[in-house]
């Protein structure tokens, strides 16, 4: 189900070893497993190295923890993520399919929705942070869209 209970919403559970830090959504949750940011800008305590593949410019993200089946790369705003093929997922597309995820953007930081058309639930993901996604967001992002910092 891609709304979040408030009980969900409020939990953080690490699902690996976060390698950054990031921003809460509306509703408290960390985008980022492992973070404990409240505010909806992230306070990035440690920036995370680049993984392998993800390039300059990009909101990157994979099939799995770890930085692992992907990655799956956007440049721009993308109001659906159904529009973005990816054989391994379940529905055949990046739509609800991310558990991990980098910003490599160049200068803006990403903002990831739990729907589509930028709705739902959204999350700040700082330029040069990513990590594995915390439970509450793990398999549920649809849309993206960037924000200067």
């Amino acid at each position: 189900m891609k709304r979040m209970s408030a009980v969900a919403a409020g939990v953080v559970l690490l699902l690996g070893t976060a390698v950054g830090t990031a921003a809460a959504d509306s509703s408290g949750s960390s985008v980022i497993a492992g973070s404990t940011s409240s505010a909806l800008s992230a306070q990035v305590a440690t920036p995370a190295a680049v993984p392998s593949g993800c390039s300059a410019g990009y909101l990157c993200f994979w099939v799995n923890i770890g930085y692992s089946d992907g990655p799956g790369k956007l440049s721009g705003s993308n109001t659906n993520w159904t529009a973005f093929s990816h054989s391994t997922c379940q529905t055949g597309t990046w739509n609800d399919c991310a558990s991990s995820i980098y910003n490599d953007g160049v200068n803006d930081n990403a903002v990831v929705y739990t729907d589509a058309g930028y709705s739902g639930s959204s999350g700040v993901i700082d330029r040069g942070v990513g990590g594995d996604l915390s439970a509450a967001w793990n398999d549920v992002i649809s849309s993206n869209s960037w924000v200067a910092p």
